[in-house]
C-alpha cells in the first residue's frame, strides 16, 4: 500500500512540472534581449570566421613579394629564373639596399661587379641578399629566392659536370623527394581547429542573459520567493529553469553550426587543397552531442548566479566563467596534446574531439560518445541536486 502511495506521489509531482516548464519557457523565449544576444552571436562568429579565413587565404595565395636586383645586367639568367609566381622581380641600375627596403621592396639582391669574370673562371662569384629580418614578408620572400637560386645552382653544376664527361649522379649519392601524405580532411582540421571552442562559447553566451534573469533577476524582483512558496519540489524548479536556459544555448549552437556549414562553400578552401566533408548526418550528430553539454552549462550558470550577491554580480561572474572553457580548449590545441581514449569521457575535452572530427567528415566512436554523454548527464543530475539543496536555504533569498 505504501508503494502505491509513493508511486502516486511521484506521479503527482511530475504532473506539477509541466506548467512550471511552460512558465519558464515562455519567460525565456519572450525575453527579446536574450534572444537577440543568442541569435546575434550564433550567426556573428561563423560570418566573421568565414570572412577572416577568406581574407587570409586569398592574401596568402595572391601575396607577391617585391625583389630588387642591382647589377642584374651581369647575370640575366638570374632574372629569368627568379621571375615567377609569388615574386615580382625588378632590375634597377643603382640604389642603396637600405633605402630600397624602406621604399617597399622585401628583398634586394646585389650582383657583384666581377660576377661575369669570376663565373667564367669557375671562381664562385658573390651574390648579396639584403633583407629586414623583422618583416614576415621578407622571410617568405627569402625562402622563395633561396629555393629558386638553389635550383639554378644545381642546374649549372650538372651542366658543368656533363660538359666534362662526369656523371652528375657521382655528386648526388641520393635524391630526396618530398611526398605529402596529408588528406584534404586533415588539412581542414588545421583551419577548423578553433571552431569547437567557439561552438562551446556559443552555449555560454546564448544562455547567459536568461540564466541570470531566471535566478538572480527573479530573486531581486521577489518572484523567486513566490515560486518557492508553491508546493513544488526544489529539484523541479531547478530542472525547469535548466531546460529553459539550455534551450536558448543549444538552439544558438545549432544555428552556429548550420551557418558555418552553409558559409563553408563560399570560402576558398579548394585553393589550399582542403575539402569540405561535413555531412547532414554529421551536423545532426553535432547537435545531439551538444545537448547534454548545453544542460550542464545551463545548470552551472544558474547555480553560479544563485550564489552571487546581485544581478550585476551574477553577470560579472558568468562573463568570467564563460571564458575559462575557451581558454582551456585553446591551450589544449596550442599544446597539441593527444587526447584520445578515456580522455573523451571528460566534458568539453571529449566534445572538442568529437566536434573536430565531425567537422572534417571523420567518424566518431558511438561507444565513446555515449559514454562521454552519460558522464555529462550524471554531472547534470549532481548539479540539479546541489541546486535543489541551495533552494532550501533561507539565506538564498537574502543573498542580494
Amino acid at each position: 500500500m505504501s508503494r502505491v502511495r509513493e508511486k502516486g506521489r511521484w506521479i503527482a509531482e511530475l504532473g506539477l512540472i509541466v506548467p512550471l516548464l511552460r512558465k519558464e519557457f515562455l519567460e525565456a523565449w519572450r525575453d527579446r534581449r536574450a534572444l537577440i544576444m543568442a541569435v546575434s552571436f550564433a550567426l556573428l562568429f561563423p560570418v566573421m570566421m568565414a570572412g577572416g579565413a577568406t581574407f587570409m587565404i586569398k592574401k596568402q595565395i595572391e601575396e607577391t613579394s617585391r625583389v630588387a636586383i642591382l647589377g642584374g645586367e651581369r647575370a640575366p639568367l638570374l632574372l629569368e629564373r627568379l621571375r615567377g609566381p609569388g615574386l615580382e622581380v625588378e632590375r634597377l641600375e643603382a640604389g642603396e639596399p637600405r633605402e630600397l627596403l624602406a621604399q617597399g621592396y622585401h628583398l634586394v639582391l646585389s650582383v657583384s661587379e666581377g660576377f661575369v669574370e669570376r663565373y667564367q673562371e669557375f671562381r664562385a662569384p658573390q651574390l648579396y641578399l639584403y633583407l629586414d629580418s623583422s618583416s614576415r614578408e621578407a622571410g617568405r620572400a627569402q625562402r622563395q629566392v633561396q629555393e629558386r637560386l638553389a635550383a639554378l645552382q644545381q642546374m649549372v653544376v650538372t651542366q658543368r659536370l656533363v660538359a666534362r664527361g662526369v656523371g652528375a649522379g657521382l655528386l648526388a649519392p641520393w635524391q630526396l623527394e618530398v611526398r605529402d601524405v596529408s588528406t584534404p580532411s586533415s588539412r581542414g582540421a588545421l583551419l577548423l581547429a578553433m571552431v569547437p571552442g567557439l561552438l562551446v562559447l556559443t552555449l555560454f553566451v546564448a544562455s547567459l542573459a536568461t540564466s541570470v534573469d531566471t535566478s538572480a533577476g527573479e530573486r531581486e524582483r521577489l518572484s523567486m520567493e513566490t515560486l518557492l512558496l508553491q508546493p513544488l519540489p526544489p529539484w523541479q524548479i531547478i530542472t525547469a529553469k535548466m531546460f529553459a536556459v539550455a534551450s536558448l544555448g543549444w538552439i544558438g549552437s545549432v544555428l552556429a553550426i548550420g551557418a558555418l556549414v552553409l558559409l563553408m562553400p563560399t570560402m576558398p578552401l579548394a585553393e589550399l587543397g582542403i575539402k569540405q566533408d561535413t555531412t547532414p548526418v554529421g551536423v545532426l550528430s553535432m547537435g545531439l552531442l551538444l545537448l547534454p553539454l548545453a544542460l550542464l552549462v545551463a545548470v552551472l550558470q544558474i547555480l553560479l548566479a544563485l550564489r552571487s550577491r546581485s544581478f550585476k554580480d551574477a553577470q560579472t561572474q558568468l562573463s568570467i566563467f564563460q571564458i575559462a572553457p575557451l581558454l582551456l580548449l585553446m591551450a589544449l590545441d596550442m599544446a597539441q596534446v593527444s587526447l584520445t581514449g578515456s580522455w573523451q569521457l571528460l566534458p568539453l575535452v571529449g566534445h572538442q574531439q568529437w566536434l573536430k572530427a565531425l567537422l572534417i567528415g571523420d567518424s566518431v566512436s558511438p561507444l565513446w560518445a555515449l559514454a562521454g554523454s552519460a558522464i555529462t548527464l550524471v554531472l547534470v543530475v549532481a548539479a540539479v541536486v546541489t541546486g535543489a539543496r541551495a533552494l532550501r536555504r533561507e539565506s538564498l533569498l537574502s543573498a542580494g
